[in-house]
C-alpha cells in the first residue's frame, strides 16, 4: 500500500476516533446533569420507574405530581409502592434513580 493512501486511511480513522469519543462525552454529560434549576434529584419521575429511597429500600414510581420543569420542587410528594408492598409518599429530592 502506497505511503499517501495508509496516512489518508489512518487520518480517517482518527478523525472517526475523535468524532466518536466527542458524541460519547455529550452524551455521558448530559446524563450527568439530569436535574431541574432547584438542583439535583428534583427532576419528572415516571410511573414505573425504579427508584431507590434515601434508607437502601427500591420501590417503583406510583405518581408523580410534577408535569414540566416549573413545577418539580424538591418537595413536592411522590407516590412509591415499596418493595414490601407498602404504598407511601416521600419527597422528591429523597428519592434516586
Amino acid at each position: 500500500m502506497p505511503r499517501p493512501v495508509r496516512w489518508l486511511l489512518i487520518s480517517i480513522a482518527a478523525l472517526l476516533f475523535l468524532a466518536l469519543t466527542g458524541v460519547t462525552g455529550i452524551t455521558w454529560w448530559s446524563h450527568l446533569h439530569e436535574s431541574t434549576y432547584y438542583g439535583r434529584h428534583t427532576d419528572i419521575l415516571h410511573v414505573g420507574e425504579r427508584i431507590t429511597t434515601a434508607q437502601p429500600t427500591h420501590g417503583v414510581v406510583q405518581s408523580d405530581p410534577a408535569w414540566d420543569e416549573d413545577s418539580c420542587d424538591p418537595d413536592r410528594p411522590i407516590s412509591v409502592r415499596l418493595d414490601s408492598g407498602e404504598v407511601i409518599s416521600l419527597p422528591r429530592h429523597s428519592l434516586h434513580r
